[in-house]
């Protein structure tokens, strides 16, 4: 498996993953790995390469258990719908319309919708890159979700989101208080990712009124960026759809040696924002 990429535009990072156990979201990035580029809307893949391509567990021989976890995976994917609007009209679709378990060939065939083509396939300047194997080897369900969630701001080494939109993203139970956030998800992102996001940190924003969490912070060591010909060629490409994802770092945190400059014409609100970060960094985020 080593070497194998899976990429797909940013739109699917706004797909939550609900319900998906961990094997089941390394069989789904497994079949999008082999929808890439991929001429043809009906593929065949053989539980062998299956298997492999999502590191299964091999001593797991019962072929019936194996049917078992392709046939649960199928059952959320067909829960999975991507949303686009505009000024004129609404859309949905999934991202799966047909899946067949051969169990006695043991192969299954599977096709995409025409739609999730420019997904996997007609790769902009707004896309997520990630070795397969490094995700198909973390353990939580939140820590493979971040990871392919991180990956989209892998330049700028910084991210910065709305709490509920996190919960929502990681499909975190409703029921959970920071406390639990704490220790059942923001902990297992720390110890499994630190080792692919060097210096990895989570802070929390608080509201400007209470002490209720607003934000988190993910920051980390931004990598460099390869020239890609096909990247620059497409750079300029602009979508009319909505919720584009675009990589944004603080002036101050993309230059880590940036000081307070005496300006009479500086903004009171960013330096406030500014502060109030400098502030949190200083505090241990699991508090």
């Amino acid at each position: 498996m080593s070497g194998e990429t899976v990429v797909y535009k940013n739109d699917l990072n706004l797909v939550p993953l609900r319900k998906f156990t961990s094997i089941e979201i390394n069989l789904f990035f497994a079949m999008c790995n082999k929808l890439k580029e991929q001429d043809t809307y009906t593929l065949h893949l053989t539980f062998d390469e299956l298997k492999e391509l999502s590191n299964y567990n091999p001593k797991t021989r019962n072929i019936s258990r194996f049917v078992k976890d392709l046939d649960d995976v199928y059952k959320k994917m067909l829960e999975l719908t991507i949303k686009y609007e505009d000024d004129d009209i609404i859309e949905r679709f999934v991202l799966f319309n047909h899946y067949r378990i051969h169990k006695k060939e043991q192969y299954l065939e599977i096709s995409t919708s025409p739609n999730l083509k420019h997904i996997l396939n007609s790769i902009t300047n707004n896309f997520t890159k990630f070795e397969l194997e490094e995700m198909t080897t973390l353990k939580s369900t939140y820590s493979k979700n971040m990871f392919r969630i991180l990956k989209q701001f892998k330049h700028t080494g910084y991210l910065k989101i709305k709490i509920n939109d996190f919960r929502e993203r990681l499909d975190i139970p409703t029921s959970y208080r920071m406390t639990d956030i704490n220790k059942n998800v923001l902990k297992p992102i720390i110890n499994e990712l630190s080792y692919i996001f060097k210096a990895l940190k989570i802070h929390k924003v608080r509201a400007k009124k209470g002490r209720k969490i607003e934000y988190l912070e993910f920051i980390f060591e931004p990598e460099n960026r390869i020239y890609n010909k096909k990247y620059s060629e497409s750079k300029n490409t602009v979508s009319s759809r909505r919720y584009i994802s675009r990589e944004k770092t603080p002036q101050w945190l993309e230059n880590r040696t940036y000081t307070k400059k005496v300006r009479s014409d500086i903004d009171p609100q960013f330096e406030e924002d500014r502060e109030a970060f400098l502030k949190q960094l200083q505090i241990d985020w699991d508090e």
